[in-house]
């Protein structure tokens, strides 16, 4: 719109220049290397002079283009070239992420060729000879991306890559450390710094990029909260096996707090408190936990702060422990076994008989073949019991809960899967088995290797 305003504004100033100089007439007179021009129009003057600074300009304008045609061709084959450039280092990606290693090294190679850019070309390269298998390559790769501050970080990525393939976790967690310095909220610095550090040990630093996780929002609080304690336990037991029984207590105890209802720091706690002699801290600890996650080797622990009472003593202080969850299976069960222990086989049999009316597991039928040679001498009984007790439900046990493996204690990292903090006092997993005829119910550990206990 204004283009066109602006032409019919030309248009009238060239007529209205024209009407003014035709009803002016005027005289004009040029003498110039003996030639002489005259003329009685002002406008053919002016004409001229229009015509002469045009060719003036075209001149001017082919001048210009003659200077700045061998910049502007060298340009154009510059663009070409970087087109040609980013097209085969397209074509390279392509053909990593399809797993053709010798087409990924041609492209790759071509792209070296015709690009100038480090960042990208590198990176391919790096990521061809890895997936060629050319470990040593790719890790000089890596290493030259190091020297440039825009490839450092890529670099140290790829250098991170490599040394967990070679199984050197120490040389890993150091180019983390120096990945962290550079970008401190990059979530898969601090997720792997925090499985490394936790993994060599060094569980203030793990405890440190724990913490950065949260503030950048890469886990959830709770998350957070649950590896602290995680941390803190396993701190602990590396304290125990220092022969540091007070710090070690002191961890159990944080460790309980930062995770209510986890009954491994309750069990750590009553031993440690036991062996620094501190019998309150662990009956305290004991009896606060049973009616939410009963333990076996709670009733153990329990009864050795009176290891020198009588078993009758013993049956009425597991009642006090259980009486607050009575009807809970493991509860029936201690009380079943204080009474054995005394000789109560009426009082053992009562406790166990709820159990028994319903789906009694392995150590229920463990108890009743107990009972049945203790009671009675009734051997056939007894083995007629613990046969039953092999396909009986299974009781819970700690089973991680990544992999489904059995462990005989807790352990911050289950020795099959590798997962940290994923063992619990737990149920194991089932699943149906389809045979020739009715469906049955069996352990499922997820892997042949986990149907064994791992100790």
């Amino acid at each position: 719109m204004w283009r066109i305003i602006l032409l019919l504004l030309l248009i009238t100033g060239a007529v209205a220049a024209s009407l003014w100089f035709s009803v002016r007439p005027g005289q004009f007179s040029m003498e110039w290397l003996g030639y002489r021009i005259e003329t009685e129009s002002i406008g053919v003057v002016l004409l001229g002079a229009a015509v002469l600074a045009g060719i003036i300009a075209l001149i001017y304008r082919f001048w210009r283009f003659l200077l700045r045609s061998p910049a502007a061709i060298g340009r154009r084959m510059q663009d070409n070239k970087r087109r040609r450039g980013y097209r085969a280092l397209s074509q390279g990606m392509v053909a990593i992420a399809a797993g053709d290693g010798p087409e990924a090294a041609r492209w790759a190679r071509r792209a070296e060729g015709l690009l100038s850019d480090p960042p990208l070309t590198l990176l391919l390269s790096a990521q061809t000879a890895q997936l060629q298998g050319d470990e040593s390559a790719a890790r000089r790769y890596f290493e030259t991306m190091l020297e440039n501050e825009e490839t450092r970080f890529l670099g140290l990525r790829g250098l991170v890559s490599q040394a967990m393939k070679e199984g050197n976790r120490a040389a890993a967690l150091e180019y983390l450390r120096q990945a962290k310095e550079l970008r401190p909220k990059t979530p898969w610095v601090l997720t792997n710094l925090f499985e490394l550090s936790r993994h060599e040990g060094n569980y203030l630093e793990a405890e440190t990029a724990l913490k950065a996780s949260q503030k950048t929002g890469i886990l959830p609080p709770m998350e957070v909260e649950v590896k602290r304690a995680g941390l803190s336990l396993a701190r602990a037991l590396a304290a125990e096996e220092d022969g540091d029984t007070a710090a070690a207590l002191r961890l159990a105890k944080d460790a309980k707090k930062q995770r209510n209802g986890w009954v491994a720091p309750v069990l750590a706690v009553a031993r440690l408190a036991l062996a620094v002699g501190k019998p309150r801290d662990a009956q305290k600890a004991i009896e606060q936990a049973w009616s939410s996650t009963p333990h076996p080797e709670m009733v153990t622990l329990y009864r050795a702060l009176k290891h020198d009472a009588s078993a009758l003593e013993q049956v009425k202080r597991i009642t006090k422990l259980t009486n607050t969850a009575q009807r809970l299976p493991e509860s029936r069960m201690a009380n079943a076994e204080a009474a054995l222990d005394a000789e109560l086989w009426g009082e053992a049999r009562r406790h166990l008989q709820p159990l028994l009316d319903a789906d009694p597991s392995r150590r229920t039928c463990r108890l009743m073949a107990r009972l049945e040679e203790s009671e009675h001498g009734n051997r056939e009984g007894a083995r007629e019991w613990l046969e039953r007790s092999f396909t009986a439900s299974a009781d819970p046990a700690w089973v991680c809960g990544e992999c489904g493996a059995r462990h005989s204690e807790w352990t911050h990292d289950c020795a099959v899967c590798g997962a940290f903090d994923s063992i619990d006092w737990r149920l194991p997993r089932v699943m149906e088995v389809r045979r020739a005829g009715p469906p049955q119910q069996i352990e499922s550990m997820a892997e042949p290797h986990e149907e064994a206990e791992i100790a």
